[in-house]
């Protein structure tokens, strides 16, 4: 019973960390008056614009998988991809969290426990490495015009540290068997432990899978990273766009708040989102874009509504079509034993 108990806990203590943001932080920075006076401005083109921008962040979700596993239609690979985001979205966990999720739906898919543990290793971990490279990036950016602060710096700079570090393992695994031996333990224990929260069977990952994994598909890897690559910074930076795109159907001009300080607070942001904190991260990210907006001196009701903003067109057709996606799931046959 301890371990549920823990689990409702910690879901309860996210879920009121989000509403406090909302409630008691975001009215101090911008008046959600003012807020909604700022989202009234925005003009039919614009929400054209963001409709669009909107479709295309949903479907570049399918392409990192499509690199890797190009046996999937296009429309399975939207699905399970929109379905295992919603849940993450909806659920405490982050990105482990994410990663358990797809390789169940990629074995209801009928993909095999080999390719969809290969799958979801490898997208996950060029995720993650974009993900904790982007702050460094971006504080990069911002170094010319003398806007960076201390704090943001740092956070860039461990951000990055980590990247390398991820980096570091997954390079040595993939060239060393014992290396791999032991990354593969390690992501073995941390399946077995959210298969336990969520009281799912354990997933039968260990190091000597991922050492006869790395045998049977390094060659595939050295053919299909390019397109990996490529894949997974298009369908991250199309939310950048988004972003963007929401910042000037605001008002907020390049003048005011240029590119290089809107990418490193969307950075900032997507390092949040992946980490454990709120489900979604809902409430830390919105916290942590809108202070490093702020800090760079853009007006207060136009940041906090150009924020609610993106996440709302990010967020809510995730939410529809993943319900969607997981409902066929659910109707669908089940993987076979």
């Amino acid at each position: 019973m301890r371990r549920p108990r823990r689990a409702v806990f910690r879901s309860a203590l996210g879920v009121a960390l989000a509403v406090g943001v909302f409630a008691a932080v975001l009215p101090r920075i911008a008046s959600y008056r003012s807020v909604g006076n700022q989202l009234a401005t925005v003009s039919a083109p614009w929400a054209a614009g963001l409709a669009a921008g909107a479709a295309l962040d949903v479907i570049t979700t399918a392409l990192p998988w499509r690199a890797l596993l190009p046996q999937l239609s296009w429309r399975s690979a939207l699905g399970f991809t929109q379905a295992s985001t919603a849940l993450t979205t909806v659920l405490p966990g982050g990105a482990p969290l994410g990663m358990a999720i797809s390789f169940g739906l990629l074995r209801r898919l009928r993909v095999s426990a080999g390719a969809a543990g290969f799958a979801v290793a490898l997208t996950g971990i060029w995720s993650q490495v974009t993900i904790l490279l982007y702050p460094l990036v971006g504080a990069a950016l911002v170094l010319g015009t003398g806007h960076l602060s201390g704090s943001t710096a740092a956070i860039a700079g461990v951000s990055g540290a980590a990247a390398a570090v991820l980096a570091g393992f997954a390079i040595a695994a993939l060239r060393s068997p014992a290396a791999a031996l032991r990354l593969g333990d390690a992501a073995g224990r941390v399946g077995t432990r959210l298969a336990r929260l969520l009281h799912r069977t354990p997933p039968a990952w260990s190091g000597e899978a991922l050492v006869r994994l790395r045998e049977e598909r390094l060659s595939h890897l050295r053919r299909r990273w390019p397109s990996l690559t490529a894949a997974t910074l298009a369908n991250q930076l199309t939310a950048y766009v988004v972003f963007e795109l929401c910042l000037r159907a605001v008002g907020i001009s390049v003048g005011s708040l240029p590119p290089s300080e809107t990418f490193l607070a969307w950075a900032i942001g997507r390092l949040i989102s992946s980490l454990p904190l709120t489900p979604g991260g809902i409430g830390v990210v919105e916290l942590g874009m809108i202070g490093t907006l702020v800090g760079f001196g853009a007006p207060h009701a136009h940041v906090v509504a150009a924020v609610l903003l993106y996440r709302g067109v990010i967020i809510v057709p995730t939410l529809v079509v993943g319900a969607v996606a997981l409902l066929g799931f659910r109707l669908g046959p089940a993987k076979p034993s």
